[in-house]
Formats: structure tokens, sequence, C-alpha cells
């Protein structure tokens, strides 16, 4: 994420930095009235820059980082907390939620659709969900699994499967914004969430999961720009180019298999275009994109955003009506 385009570069990074450390220090310790702010690492970018953004507005001595991994986890990720621990001088708390999910049902329910699916399935096999890298539909998502002799097997689903999968999966970032709020409300602190404006503006997140926190620094900052942050900030380099990824399969997917079908780079170019109503022609000006795949590319943000649109507002309430 080194070549970001001179259009979505932030003009002044250490500005911006200052600015959301003024906003962090007045949200916590003036509006909030909290000790100090508590934030899920996954060790990704989003999480550290977060981390680093607020250990610099508070003071690192008022922060808390919480893992909360668990079987199906990318051991890689785990391995870059690691690295967080002795580079950042912040409390990290490590609690592994194998055994909650588990009560929930979680492995089960998914592995008996996946069982169903594939009957060869077994506990040497791993599996994810994974949506079509193609421009010329939304495309319908597939079960991949890898099997015990390391062979992929591709496999359509239902749309009943589909929903099942993923909603059994939505569990894990509930239960990890659960014991965000429990640490929190123990030790007064706020949860800082770390959805970035990509992810936000296309739903990629879980409503009262990954979307549930008292503040979300990074929300007008494209991921493009998230990664010109770290970059300023000196975040660790196996962090900046870790594979963005749910990390909720035990098969890895990345971000771009599981919702987005092309790189960060060229979904921040086409929601920068749509929120700046740029044609077409200017458009492919900043791009090598085609015509055609310009226009499937804004059709597919398009109709992600109409569906995640009850992500973003506040529960609807019913209003009387008085006469």
């Amino acid at each position: 994420m080194n070549n970001i385009p001179d259009f979505l570069k932030l003009k002044n990074v250490e500005k911006s930095v200052d600015d959301i450390s003024i906003f962090l220090h007045d949200e916590i310790f003036k509006k909030f009235n909290k000790h100090g702010a508590i934030i899920g690492l996954s060790g990704g970018i989003d999480s550290t820059v977060t981390m680093e953004l607020c250990a610099k507005a508070l003071g690192p001595e008022k922060i808390l980082g919480l893992t909360m991994f668990e079987k199906e986890s990318n051991k890689n990720n785990k391995s870059l907390i690691n690295k967080i621990s002795k580079n950042y001088d912040i409390e990290i708390k490590n609690i592994d939620i194998t055994t909650i999910l588990e009560s929930y049902g979680v492995y089960s329910n998914r592995e008996k659709i996946v069982k169903n699916n594939f009957p060869d399935f077994s506990s040497d096999c791993k599996y994810r969900v994974v949506v079509p890298p193609n421009f010329n539909s939304i495309g319908m998502p597939y079960l991949e699994v890898l099997d015990d002799e390391n062979k992929q097997h591709k496999l359509k689903i239902t749309s009943s499967d589909f929903l099942s999968l993923t909603a059994a999966t939505s569990i894990k970032h509930r239960v990890r914004m659960t014991l965000l709020y429990y640490y929190a409300e123990k030790n007064n602190l706020s949860v800082v969430g770390t959805t970035n404006k990509s992810e936000y503006l296309q739903g990629y997140f879980v409503k009262y999961g990954d979307g549930g926190s008292d503040i979300e620094p990074l929300v007008n900052f494209y991921k493009s720009q998230v990664y010109q942050i770290g970059d300023f900030l000196n975040i660790d380099h196996e962090i900046m180019i870790n594979a963005a990824s749910p990390d909720v399969w035990s098969y890895n997917a990345t971000d771009e298999e599981f919702f987005y079908t092309v790189p960060y780079d060229v979904v921040d170019l086409i929601l920068y275009s749509r929120l700046n109503n740029l044609s077409i022609s200017e458009i492919q000006q900043l791009s090598n994109l085609s015509e055609e795949k310009i226009q499937s590319l804004i059709k597919f943000q398009n109709i992600k955003e109409e569906k995640s649109k009850h992500m973003r507002e506040l529960p609807h309430k019913w209003e009387p009506k008085f006469f």
C-alpha cells in the first residue's frame, strides 16, 4: 500500500494525527469522563494504528489492548501481537474465546453445513466462504474446503447455508464486543473501534460486533489512508504488509476474497469517485480499469451500501401520532 494515489493522500498526515489525538483525548477524558481506552487487537493495521493513536492521545499507561483469538485464528496474527507487546509500552491482555464460541455452537453449527456439502470433511480439513472475484456481477458466495491432502474443493452453497454460516460467524465478533465492554466497564475505559471508511460505507463490519464501540477514530479515513497514517507512525513493517483479513475461518481468507472482490486501492478509488461524483472518463484517467469494469464496480458498491444502510443507523423507533 505504499503507492497511494495522489488524490487519496492526506495532505498533512502529522496534522491529521494531531487532530485525532486531540479528539480522542477530549472525548475520553472530558466527554465520557473515562480513565482511558480499550482496543481489540487483531495484529492488523487498523487496530495497531488505533492503539498507537490512543497511546499518543492518552498516554500508553491509559491503554488496555485485548486480544481475543480462538482455535481458528491465523497463527501469524498471534505472532504479530508479540511484536506489538515488545514495541509498545501498553498493557495487553490475551483471552482465548474458543470455549465461549463452543458454548454457542459456532463451530458445530458451521461444520454441520460444511459436512452436508462436503461429506469427506474432517477435523484435518479447513474451510472458508469466498466471494467470486469478478467484475461482471456481485457473484454468489461459495464454500471452499482445503482437505487433509491439501486439495482445494469449491462448492456451491444455498443462500440458506450462506446465511447460516455467516450468522454463526458473526457470533465471534459479538463475543469480542461483549468482552471489550466487560473490561471497559470494569476498568472505567472507553471502547475505541477500528472500523475505517472503506469498511463503514460498504457495511464490512458486524452490527453490535466490531461495529459496537464508543468512539471510531478511523471511520473518516479510507483504508489507503490508514496505511499512510501507519507509515507516519512507524508501525512495524510486518503488520503493515500483513494481508487484511476477517480472520474468522479456519482456512484464511483475505478481505478481497471474502468481501470486496478487488484490492483496497480499487475499492477506495471507486468509493472516492462515487462520493465526489467523478465521471467514468475521470475514473479511467485515475486507473487502468475499463469502462465496463468501472460500471460494474460502481453498481457493486451501490448495492452493498444500500443493503448495509440499516447497519449505520440507530434502531428505528415508532413515533406515536397525536391528534
